[in-house]
Order: structure tokens, then sequence, then C-alpha cells
């Protein structure tokens, strides 16, 4: 007999459903095999063992708990679910006053220039005829931009973007982050 066909005999006679004209070739397989022996030793303290273990009685509630943990953890999923979901909605930014103001400043400052370096336009302008110092500023200033070195121009594109770009991740950031951004930036400033 060879030990994969034992291996079956001595499963079938754990289970107690060997006949007995199979009994006689096992036994004779088993006086000879040694890892046969030592598989059915082995099987044979695991049945001892399942027999020798105290049963737990179990609580009275244990079904009342048990359903009570499946409908909190299946709330705390919806919860979790929820909160996903709310957090993955696009929230438009909504700007304060003072960054209204700003950007209207801005794009006001940046039409007046516009209209300043174009002398067409410029002369349409009742203010803006090149005699008064708010024209003559502007003027100034946007010829001052377009006659500027182009590395200097790029430097300060760079740093007014980097500011933008701080500013802008900011207020995206919520106010948590903002707090600590500020604290940081004030601890590593100077003390004079």
């Amino acid at each position: 007999m060879h030990c994969s066909k034992a291996a079956t005999y001595i499963q079938l006679y754990m289970d107690k459903r060997l006949p007995l004209k199979s009994l006689r070739p096992l036994e004779a397989h088993l006086s000879e095999c040694s890892s046969c022996r030592h598989h059915l030793r082995y099987l044979e303290m695991i049945e001892q063992s399942f027999t020798t273990t105290n049963q737990i009685i179990e609580p009275e509630n244990l079904t009342q708990n048990i359903m009570r943990r499946v409908a909190v953890s299946v709330r705390q999923a919806e919860i979790a679910r929820q909160e996903a979901q709310a957090d993955s909605q696009f929230i438009p930014l909504r700007p304060s006053r003072s960054e209204i103001l700003v950007a209207l400043f801005l794009a006001t400052f940046a039409t007046l220039c516009f209209f300043l370096g174009q002398p067409t336009l410029r002369a349409s302008l009742p203010i803006a005829n090149g005699h008064d110092s708010l024209s003559l500023a502007a003027i100034n200033a946007w010829e001052m931009l377009l006659n500027m070195n182009g590395n200097t121009l790029m430097l300060m594109f760079w740093v007014l973007g980097t500011i933008l770009g701080i500013w802008i991740t900011l207020m995206v950031a919520g106010s948590e982050v903002r707090t600590i951004w500020f604290k940081a930036v004030q601890d590593r400033l100077p003390v004079w």
C-alpha cells in the first residue's frame, strides 16, 4: 500500500468509516511506515484535544449584542460614505470683500494702463490726455513695463506668481492650515 492511499484510509479510520476488509492492509502498512504512524498519532491528538475542551456557554443577549454591533457598524459606514461624498463635491471659493476689492483694483488698473498705452484711445479719454498727474504716472508705469529687461520682467512675474500661488493655496487649504502657516512664518521672522 502506498502512503497516499494509506492517508485516505487513516482519515476514514478516524471517522470510523473504514470497512473491515481495508483495516488489515492499513494496519500492515502502519507497522512498516513510521511517517504514516506519526500522521495517525497526530490526528488522534487533535481529536483528543477536541473532546477535552470545555464548552463555553453563550450569554443570553449574544444575538442582541451582535445585531447592535452590526447596526452601529452599518451606521458608521453610512456616515463615512456621506462624509467622503461631501468632501468630493466641489465647494466654490467665496472671496472676502477685501479680495474682491483688490481684484477690481487690479482689473481697473490693467484696463487703464491698456487704454493709456494706445495713443488713439488715450486721446478719446477726457482725463487721460497726458496733462494730469494720474495719467502721467500710469503712462510712465506702462512704458517702464514695456521697456523693461526680459530677465527683470521674468523675475517680477515669478515673484508675483509665487505670491499668487501661496495666496491661492492658503485660500483653498482652509483656516486651520492658514493659521499653522502664518504661525510658522511669524516664528521665522527676525525680531528687532
